[in-house]
């Protein structure tokens, strides 16, 4: 039976190709994801090697909750005071100590536009005498504040060159300086942009409170590392610690693996549904072969092969078509990963070292495509080791169809079911596990669909079908087709109606935010414009003291409310903790008249350095008691107001008191005296007098923080604006990973067009022998293509649609409180379907027009 396996495959080759060209594809996204990930990897991990370089690192005490098992161990970490730097220096084998600082901030390149590489950071950090890790490619270092020297990698990007004149952006402040030099690190930054300065520049700025977040020593050579450690604990206050070099580079990595995790988790989701848009391929292929088929397994029965080996044949094919597919891919996803290597380090952005594909990767995707295949041809398998013998005294090979009742009756229940599911968290908000039933539910909802697609095929596709039948005969001759074959349909329409589904929910979910966000801005903001970072979402951008002052005294501004946005860790009466809450500082007496939070219970304005104010989403109540923690301090406030600002805003709000009593993680420079705190703010919220030009405001206000690259000034529709820019980019993120499902449907209904016209083939001889040309037969075929993706369109998009709308009610405590359905994107999706049906349908029609008449009705 492996010959006749073997000989099967090479007799049909081109029946399987776009089988195998579907596994390939899937694969490719497989180990081509796996691959990236691994890369990436590799590629912090040298970064981190790299960079922490000296044998000890002195530390602070960690917060409460902060075990091994912790994911942000940096927000976690009380900083220390540098002062002990000078007392390690004195410890004997201790070679040099220097407390670890930086910031972020805007290096203006030779464009004098900012140098920006897809949202990596500019760091700003200290080069000091003994600076271990880094080999100098030129010039010298820092000194002084007018001087600055770039790592090989911020040179290139930035297009200055040593000597050239340039300004930098820190804490608001625009300052002209020169580039004296060029260094680089073992390992590429991973696409940050790293500028050098002087430490004595760089330290009252980046801790002017004297507390920074490590001090790093390195001991000197024939002393010992653990006795150098010993003594430095011994100086130590309560809860600091020492850590060796290996041990920080360990913690490091972890908490890398872990964002990455979640980053491949999310490529993932992605990869099954092209495997599951791929399966569908491979089991249609499979079964339409084994109904044209029928005659030659019932041959194999008839002359003694037993139901098993009739199984077999079709199992060994299908292994054969998984390995080499899957071997394709696995090369194709090196590929892939190649060429997106060379983009990236082409931009800039020199994020991935290696090959990234590991034995264990190979192994992984090999096995998975080929699962998938075999399991793609079960049914048909099955089906094919069923055959009678008696088939083969039939005068024409094929099958008839099964009936749909049984699939009905199952499908049916299911799709009940998940929407039963969807119903119950659409209206009931109390119930517990939420989310999780409503995910099920649409996995049913799903699931119920293909299963019952067959039957919904004929009445769906007859009423879509209606245009069609006045282009005669074409037309008539399609829909007839279409209706006489649902299972066909069904499976073929499958994959793109599961690809349509995920993008129409998707295109739902970001009109639906995007027409909420505007909604609440309209409702909440008060004040005429916002002075904001450009790029909105950013916690470390503060506008420096004096630009804030300028702004502030502009004609025409009647009031100013300034605000800052902290992370903090908070803990709740019951002891849960917030490590990383987002606590707005706000000043009370001026922000609730220029932004609504809509406080449900209190009043903002009852702020001070005692209490709080809660989102309505902490379920806190009035009375309750925080524990709100930050690097300086932590303080037992309570609850004086709750509010409900519709999404927007943070978990918390504090006055500039309490602010000034704990710091804030995200920005450890800020002040510690009350009446400073909100001088270098974050925004600004501005109240214009009444009769006051608002566009002569915005453009003095936008010429004030021109030269900062940070900073943009809005009105209320251009923050809706920007927000909508941002879903879009998300959005587009969203298609570009759906593309490939989309890709691997339309191969679906080229691989069912053809293997149709090869079943076909009698029948499309005698329509010839009648009268029917090559235009009408290719016009029929076409009408075909565009009718299965019609229809896969159509039931996908209405079900993405119902999807989005139930979600909206889950999610409507997080800010989506309006449901829009984007139609010119649906009207698009049904073009798009019309052209994708044609597009498939070329190649089939083009070789169904090319069969000999007479041959064609001489095929048994």
């Amino acid at each position: 039976m492996r010959r006749v396996a073997w000989r099967s495959v090479r007799a049909h080759a081109k029946q399987f190709f776009l089988t195998t060209f579907a596994v390939m594809l899937g694969v490719a996204f497989l180990s081509g994801t796996l691959a990236l990930r691994a890369s990436m990897s590799e590629t912090f991990s040298k970064l981190t090697s790299s960079t922490i370089t000296s044998d000890l690192y002195v530390q602070g005490p960690k917060l409460a909750g902060s075990g091994d098992d912790s994911s942000s161990k940096s927000l976690l970490t009380q900083p220390i005071d540098s002062s002990l730097t000078e007392q390690i220096k004195q410890i004997d084998g201790v070679e040099a100590a220097n407390p670890g600082v930086q910031m972020v901030g805007v290096l203006v390149g030779s464009n004098n536009a900012p140098v920006t590489t897809t949202g990596a950071p500019t760091l700003f950090i200290p080069l000091y005498d003994n600076e271990k890790g880094l080999t100098w490619v030129q010039g010298h270092k820092p000194q002084g504040a007018g001087e600055i020297t770039l790592e090989s990698g911020a040179l290139k990007n930035s297009g200055l060159k040593v000597g050239d004149k340039t300004h930098i952006v820190v804490q608001g402040s625009p300052t002209e300086v020169t580039v004296v030099g060029e260094f680089h690190y073992e390992s590429s930054m991973a696409s940050a942009t790293v500028v050098g300065v002087d430490p004595s520049w760089l330290m009252p700025i980046a801790a002017p409170n004297g507390k920074v977040s490590n001090i790093s020593v390195d001991v000197a050579q024939g002393a010992s590392v653990e006795t150098v450690k010993s003594e430095i604990t011994k100086i130590l206050p309560d809860g600091a610690q020492v850590q060796p070099r290996a041990e920080v580079i360990k913690e490091q990595n972890k908490t890398i693996e872990e964002q990455l995790g979640f980053v491949q988790v999310f490529l993932l989701v992605f990869v099954v549904v092209a495997m599951f848009v791929g399966s569908f391929i491979i089991m249609n292929s499979f079964a339409m072969s084994v109904r044209q088929r029928v005659k030659e397994f019932a041959l194999l029965r008839a002359v003694g092969a037993s139901p098993a080996s009739v199984f077999g044949v079709v199992f060994l094919q299908a292994v054969v078509i998984g390995v080499v597919g899957s071997a394709l891919g696995v090369a194709a996803g090196a590929g892939l990963l190649a060429g997106l290597s060379a983009l990236l380090d082409a931009a800039g952005m020199p994020l991935l070292e290696g090959t990234g594909l590991s034995g264990t990767i190979i192994a992984i995707s090999l096995a998975v495509g080929l699962a998938v295949t075999v399991v793609g041809a079960l049914l048909p398998a099955r089906e094919a080791a069923l055959t009678h013998p008696v088939e083969a005294m039939r005068g024409v090979s094929g099958s008839r169809e099964k009936s749909l009742v049984l699939r009905t009756i199952l499908g049916g229940l299911l799709l009940a079911a998940g929407v039963a599911a969807i119903a119950a968290a659409w209206v009931n908000a109390d119930l517990s596990q939420r989310g999780l039933i409503m995910g099920l539910g649409a996995g049913g909802t799903v699931l119920g669909l293909l299963i019952v697609s067959p039957t919904l095929a004929r009445p769906v596709v007859a009423v879509l079908g209606l245009p069609f039948r006045l282009l005669r005969p074409a037309g008539r001759l399609a829909v007839r087709n279409i209706v006489h074959n649902p299972r066909r349909t069904a499976n073929t329409s499958g994959a793109l109606m599961v690809g349509m589904a995920l993008v129409c929910a998707g295109a739902t979910l970001a009109a639906s935010f995007q027409s909420s966000t505007s909604d609440e801005i309209d409702k909440s903001l008060k004040a005429d414009l916002v002075v904001q970072p450009a790029t909105i979402g950013s916690l470390s951008t503060r506008l420096s003291a004096d630009k804030a002052k300028e702004i502030a005294a502009i004609d025409g501004v009647k009031e100013t409310s300034s605000y800052s946005i902290y992370t903090d860790s908070v803990t709740k009466p019951d002891g849960s903790q917030n490590a990383a809450a987002t606590v707005i500082v706000v000043d009370p007496g001026t922000y609730s008249t220029a932004y609504d939070v809509s406080a449900s219970a209190g009043s903002m304005k009852d702020l001070d350095a005692t209490h709080v104010a809660a989102k309505k989403d902490e379920g806190l109540k009035l009375g309750d008691k925080v524990s709100v923690t930050g690097p300086t301090g932590s303080v037992e406030a309570t609850v004086s107001a709750v509010v409900d600002p519709k999404g927007t805003g943070g978990n918390y709000y504090i006055s500039p008191e309490l602010a000034a009593a704990v710091g804030s993680w995200n920005s450890p420079s800020t002040s510690t005296d009350p009446a400073h705190v909100l001088d270098s703010p974050q925004g600004m919220l501005l109240t214009l007098k009444e009769g006051t030009d608002l566009d002569t405001v915005r453009n003095k206000a936008r010429d004030i923080v021109a030269d900062t690259y940070q900073y943009a000034v809005r009105d209320a529709n251009e923050i809706s604006d920007q927000v909508g820019q941002q879903i879009n980019q998300m959005l587009a993120v969203l298609y570009g990973l759906l593309g490939l499902s989309i890709a691997i449907a339309i191969l679906g209904i080229v691989n069912t067009l053809v293997l149709s016209v090869s079943e076909r083939t009698r029948e499309i001889g005698l329509m010839r022998a009648v009268g029917l040309g090559k235009a009408q037969l290719a016009g029929e075929i076409i009408t075909e293509s565009v009718l299965t993706s019609l229809y896969g369109t159509v039931l996908g998009g209405a079900t993405g649609v119902v999807l989005a709308a139930a979600l909206k009610e889950v999610l409507e405590d997080r800010g989506l409180t309006s449901l829009s359905i984007p139609w010119g994107q649906m009207v698009g999706m049904l073009v798009l379907s019309v052209v994708v049906g044609v597009i498939a349908a070329l190649w089939p029609a083009l070789r169904a027009s090319r069969i000999p008449v007479l041959d064609a009705i001489a095929t048994e």
